[in-house]
């Protein structure tokens, strides 16, 4: 998807004020703000955002020295998510519908995304949960992914962000336990890039104990198939079911001629556009 206005705004804004609240060099702060906001007005031809947030990640990389660092961040949800894990994948497992029920959380959790909410705290935590329950994803969609998974042996699960993760893998501890004989690859970022999760990551919340892990092995927010490993490329041509994760991925891989199932929160205004789905609530398409 090329970059929408909306876009540009969005990640000027929340990175800025993420950067001036970590970094006191006025002189390199100006330069930072200004750089950023050259790019951000005046950006390559069919950019999109994950690249852009790249690109701002590289300027503060070239001025500061270093990444943004959402070390912090990432590390207070996966802790926060994880002292829940337990008791959601038992009430999930509970329901009528363990994988409709699964689906939910993994999709509001989405809504961690610090590249379009810089100041987020673990209050977001309960509204997660609270959305979860109240979401309502469209349930034809449902039940052909839950067709999919009752006939095939391999599914590719794209994640995106950390504390959003743990709700990935209580899908994936779901479907493992009611389809014995499927395999499960997660492929996560090749280096770290806002509060996208990493192989590192993926470590940290215990996801190897229920999948293979491969890192795409790009620092864009997102699958970008002109960058990522071959073996990316195979396992989206091969794997028999693939999920997608959150807006970055939807951004990359949307209309390139996959057959993907796209789970995200719908956080921005043309993203609620284009699949007239309100706006933050938990979405789920097939392409």
């Amino acid at each position: 998807m090329e970059l929408d206005e909306e876009c540009k705004g969005c990640l000027y804004g929340s990175q800025m004020k993420k950067v001036e609240g970590t970094q006191t060099d006025e002189a390199k702060l100006a330069e930072f703000k200004s750089r950023v906001k050259a790019l951000c007005e005046n950006p390559p031809p069919h950019y999109c955002a994950p690249i852009l947030m790249r690109d701002i990640n590289g300027l503060h990389r070239e001025i500061f020295g270093t990444d943004i660092d959402y070390t912090r961040e990432k590390s207070l949800f996966n802790r926060a998510l994880l002292a829940m894990e337990e008791r959601l994948f038992a009430e999930i497992m509970r329901s009528p519908d363990p994988i409709a029920e699964a689906l939910k959380f993994a999709m509001a959790a989405n809504y961690i995304d610090f590249a379009r909410m810089s100041d987020l705290d673990e209050g977001a935590v309960d509204y997660i949960i609270s959305a979860a329950r109240k979401a309502n994803p469209d349930e034809k969609t449902v039940q052909c992914f839950k067709e999919k998974l009752r006939a095939v042996n391999s599914l590719c699960v794209l994640h995106d962000n950390c504390g959003e993760i743990v709700l990935d893998k209580i899908l994936i501890r779901v479907i493992k336990r009611l389809y014995l004989d499927i395999k499960v690859t997660s492929v996560v970022r090749g280096k770290p890039i806002i509060n996208d999760v990493t192989a590192y990551d993926a470590e940290e919340v215990g996801l190897y104990n229920f999948a293979e892990v491969l890192d795409n092995g790009t620092d864009v927010a997102g699958t970008y198939l002109k960058e990522v490993r071959p073996e990316v490329l195979k396992l989206l041509k091969t794997s028999d079911v693939v999920l997608s994760k959150g807006l970055g991925n939807l951004e990359t891989l949307y209309g390139e001629g996959y057959k993907i199932f796209y789970a995200f929160n719908c956080k921005c205004k043309h993203i609620s556009k284009r699949f007239n789905a309100p706006l933050f609530s938990a979405t789920f398409v097939k392409e």
